[in-house]
């Protein structure tokens, strides 16, 4: 047996020798005329992708490693404005002949060559622990005169060789002609055509900018002239020292033209003919905020938030609109990491969003944070809409001429900015409406004046024409801040609190006793949450929180802020007696037993919730 395995070993080694100098014949082949190695170590034999190896007997040996080769034809650098990614541009060959496909891959994934998957199972490594570094290194220092290429991955303003230039899908406007932008296939849309070296006054201009202003005719203007404002603002967003903290939101039930709308004033930045492909509330709230971040200096509109029947979906929908809503209005994002837990840099939005919906979000700070613009049944004339609709190619034109001259007039722009908006602001304040609303109609009243300069300038409207336009937007600004004013009031989280304890003691399903000694009625019925005398509500803070939010769950709704949260506002708009340690709760004594209850001493909540 021993004897056996000794011959065995023999052969082995023997066969080992022999291939050993077959490999060295071939590597012969592969040395210069004085005998000298070659300049790489790599080379091709039998469709092998080989490298040669210096032996200890002398001479070398091939030792293969895959059979392809591989070259990096191109690296393409994609700049987002926060983070810098290298792609390169790989091509191939299987057994020395055979083309495979040219595929792009991160420069990060590139040496740990798991990108050869996609060249499917016929592409293969030899085995060894070594192979995959060789085999990089082989493609790197085969790959000669690699064409560096540069390319944006936004939309907006940026500043690239010391000019500003504003970008999108098919390029620049300004600046020199050969800026590359790439988008995601969905975003490709956003895709402006070069300006004609025409006079201003050219007939193609006008008709462009007649469409343009064609817009504010469609429907009744307290619908089209916010929506028209949201378009001209959009350009500025991070031009303006302030960034506009609002967001516009068309609300109306289905069959208004809300999202046609909404689709036609994206369309003043490219070709969007329906709302296929774009941001709705089926995508995850990561895209939607990456999406936020590249559409910048434009709008993003995000369709169709709608009732659902689904409580789980309908949550969902709801924490994404205001999730979005407070970051277009915060100009924030949330904090990544990368792997190595250094910061990664936030998304933050840089553009304008428009939001279509079937019902308005719950909460009071959200509802300031939007323009509300109501979409009726008779809001839009419906043959005014089809025309624009029919000339809807011209608005990209109308507003690449905008972007030229928001470029030659940047610097005037952005220095009269900060005094004409803080006159504006001022002037909206004086109606008393809540303190993120007069913001919102100084942001379009300012993108209104610039608008209709830019139309005066190209011809388009005379200086009274464009007065009459500002004033009438001033007027409808008004309008909206009023509604939007009633809006909040309607949703305070207290009123409502309120109303739903009025509620359930009207229908019996909770009561409030008299204080001892006082010869009033208990009102309602069953659990008690509370006592009350002839000024005085004594509320039990954990039974009538339980029976508010019963009350919601019951109705498919929910209540709009945390309890701690309620308590401290009921604090602080002296709707309840504070303690004399601070606290929003007192210590009295019932019966001869201790009851920590809330003191509501506002006489309109009183009146409001105690009825006799």
């Amino acid at each position: 047996m021993k004897k056996e395995n000794l011959n065995t070993k023999a052969s082995i080694k023997d066969a080992v020798n022999e291939r050993v100098d077959q490999e060295r014949g071939l590597v012969g082949n592969q040395m210069n005329e004085n005998g000298e190695d070659p300049a790489s170590p790599y080379f091709l034999s039998g469709g092998y992708l080989c490298r040669s190896k210096a032996i200890k007997e002398g001479g070398y040996a091939t030792i293969k490693l895959a059979n392809f080769t591989a070259q990096i034809t191109e690296e393409n650098i994609i700049d987002d404005g926060r983070e810098v990614v290298h792609l390169y541009n790989i091509e191939g060959k299987l057994n020395g002949t055979s083309p495979l496909p040219k595929i792009d891959i991160p420069a990060t994934t590139f040496s740990a060559l798991s990108w050869l998957s996609r060249w499917g199972s016929k592409a293969c490594l030899e085995p060894g622990q070594t192979v995959k570094d060789f085999v990089r290194h082989a493609i790197q220092t085969g790959s000669n005169d690699v064409k560096v290429l540069t390319h944006y991955a936004h939309t907006g303003w940026r500043k690239i060789n010391s000019d500003m230039v504003y970008l999108h899908a098919g390029g620049a406007i300004g600046g020199p002609g050969n800026v590359s932008v790439k988008l995601s296939r969905e975003l490709e849309r956003y895709s402006l055509p070069p300006i004609p070296p025409n006079e201003a006054t050219s007939a193609p201009r006008r008709e462009c900018l007649a469409a343009a202003l064609d817009f504010l005719d469609i429907g009744d203007r307290a619908v089209t002239l916010p929506i028209f404002c949201s378009v001209y603002l959009a350009p500025m967003t991070t031009l303006l020292t302030q960034q506009p903290n609002f967001s516009f939101y068309l609300n109306g039930l289905s069959g208004t033209y809300k999202s046609t709308l909404a689709v036609l004033a994206l369309s003043h930045f490219g070709h969007f003919p329906g709302v296929e492909g774009l941001s709705n509330f089926g995508d995850s709230a990561l895209s939607l905020e990456r999406r936020s971040f590249i559409l910048k200096d434009t709008l993003h509109l995000i369709d169709d938030y709608h009732p659902s029947s689904n409580k789980r979906n309908h949550e969902g929908m709801e924490n994404t609109a205001q999730k979005l809503i407070r970051n277009y209005s915060n100009r924030s994002a949330r904090a990544r990491l990368n792997a190595d837990a250094s910061e990664k840099g936030r998304f933050e939005p840089r553009g304008i969003m428009i939001m279509t919906a079937e019902e308005l979000p719950t909460l009071e700070s959200t509802l300031a944070r939007i323009c509300v613009v109501s979409v009726e049944a008779g809001s839009v004339d419906r043959e005014k809409l089809t025309a624009l609709q029919e000339k809807a190619g011209l608005l990209p034109m109308a507003m690449a001429l905008y972007l030229a001259w928001i470029k030659e007039n940047m610097e005037t722009i952005q220095n009269a900015f900060p005094g004409r908006f803080r006159e504006l602001r001022a002037r909206a304040m004086e109606d008393g409406f809540h303190r993120k609303l007069p913001e919102q109609a100084a942001f379009m009243g300012f993108a209104l004046e610039v608008a209709m300069e830019f139309f005066r300038e190209s011809g388009m409207l005379t200086e009274q024409e464009g007065v009459a336009i500002v004033q009438d937007g001033w007027q409808i600004f008004g309008q909206l801040a009023a509604r939007q004013q009633q809006r909040i009031k309607d949703d305070d989280p207290v009123d409502r609190f309120f109303d739903i304890i009025g509620t359930l003691l009207h229908q019996h399903n909770v009561r409030i006793d008299p204080m001892p000694m006082s010869c009033l009625p208990s009102i309602g019925a069953q659990d008690k949450v509370g006592f009350y005398d002839e000024s005085v509500l004594y509320l039990i803070p954990t039974a009538a929180w339980h029976a508010v939010q019963s009350f919601c769950q019951k109705e498919s709704t929910h209540f709009s802020c945390g309890r701690n949260t309620f308590f401290q506002m009921l604090q602080s708009k002296n709707i309840i007696a504070t303690a004399p340690n601070g606290d929003s709760s007192h210590v009295i004594k019932i019966d001869g037993k201790a009851l920590r209850v809330m003191k509501i001493i506002d006489g309109g909540v009183y009146r409001k919730t105690v009825t006799l």
